[in-house]
């Protein structure tokens, strides 16, 4: 059991996991049949904290990479480092997230508080995510979508190919969902024209990352019938200077922001600066969208839904059943949360 807090020697592990997905995972930066990922863990005073990070490819990151950037602040963890001191000493993406995470779970539970509670949030329920149709040909995707018909609202990753085709498809068998369309990154103004001109018809929502990152001034000026949302552009709060005037929304995932505590403050200032919020994740366990889901609760967009896409989850994971998020369960993550039942 915990012990008390005054006892501040640290133990850390490390640990890396291959998690097995249900079906191949297409999106325009390429497929994957699996997920690898790394999670941390601090015990202090018999109490656990755990936090997981995803490394990503894209962003130069690798499960070493990972696992030597925590074994590298694993000193300072074990003299009693803080979230509010991580920020300076690690720098945003997948390793800072998991020790990040960790910390805070640990923090609760030495407290027996909820991580909610120490954030000034309520603790996350009743959210509504979206659920995936990754890339196929037409006929295969309006397969995917007709079986996922249910949800309000899902989320279509699309390359440069067959764009109109394969959303033609996907409307045709589930015309109740709205679409949130993810170009990850693909697309050029041209094509980004041609399907914003037929958002009402589609029942289009978003469009995510149309152009690549760096070239995000090519939206400058442009009239479209569909909100754009930023995902590779933007990491971390000092993105959004520059991302003003030319997209509407920012996808704020805590692998990329590097963390629960720069996530929040990403939030904090994408509200002020006038921008909707969606949260979005990688392909990770239950573990790392826990903390996700403080945030997302506040989100007008929400796409958490990796767990749904893995052939086995982790010990008390979520569920998503047409779009609704099963509660969080803080024996996962989170501290000690009042008033939740375990089902």
């Amino acid at each position: 059991m915990c012990g008390p807090v005054m006892n501040k020697s640290r133990n850390i592990a490390v640990l890396s996991e291959t998690w097995e997905l249900k079906d191949p995972f297409v999106i325009a930066h390429g497929t994957c049949t699996e997920t690898r990922v790394v999670v941390v863990e601090i015990r202090q005073a018999g109490c656990i904290g755990r936090g997981e990070g995803v490394p990503t490819g894209l962003y130069g990151e690798t499960v070493l990479s990972v696992v030597n950037q925590i074994r590298e602040i694993s000193p300072l963890l074990k003299k009693g480092l803080q979230p509010e001191v991580l920020l300076d000493k690690m720098p945003p993406g997948a390793a800072r997230n998991a020790v990040d995470c960790a910390l805070w779970d640990l923090r609760a539970k030495l407290e027996k508080r909820a991580v909610s509670d120490l954030m000034g949030v309520a603790w996350p329920q009743n959210i509504t995510s979206v659920q995936t149709v990754s890339i196929g040909s037409p006929k295969q995707m309006g397969q995917a979508a007709a079986q996922l018909a249910g949800f309000p609202v899902l989320k279509i990753k699309l390359d440069a190919e067959d764009v109109i085709a394969r959303l033609e498809a996907v409307h045709g068998k589930a015309p109740g969902c709205g679409l949130l369309i993810d170009a990850n990154e693909s697309w050029t103004i041209d094509i980004l024209e041609a399907v914003a001109a037929r958002a009402r018809e589609l029942n289009i929502v978003l469009i995510e990352q149309p152009l690549p990152a760096g070239q995000d001034s090519a939206l400058k000026g442009l009239d479209l019938d569909v909100p754009i949302g930023a995902d590779e552009s933007c990491h971390t709060s000092a993105d959004l200077g520059k991302l003003a005037g030319l997209y509407d929304v920012i996808n704020i995932k805590l692998d990329k922001a590097g963390g629960l505590t720069e996530a929040m403050n990403l939030y904090n200032r994408a509200s002020r600066d006038g921008f909707q919020v969606m949260v979005g994740c990688m392909l990770g366990t239950s573990l790392s969208i826990a903390p996700a889901m403080l945030i997302a609760q506040f989100a007008s967009y929400v796409d958490l839904d990796s767990p749904a896409l893995l052939r086995h989850d982790c010990k008390y994971g979520l569920s998503l059943n047409n779009g609704e998020m099963s509660a969080l369960d803080p024996r996962l993550w989170g501290g000690v949360a009042s008033g939740y039942k375990a089902r």
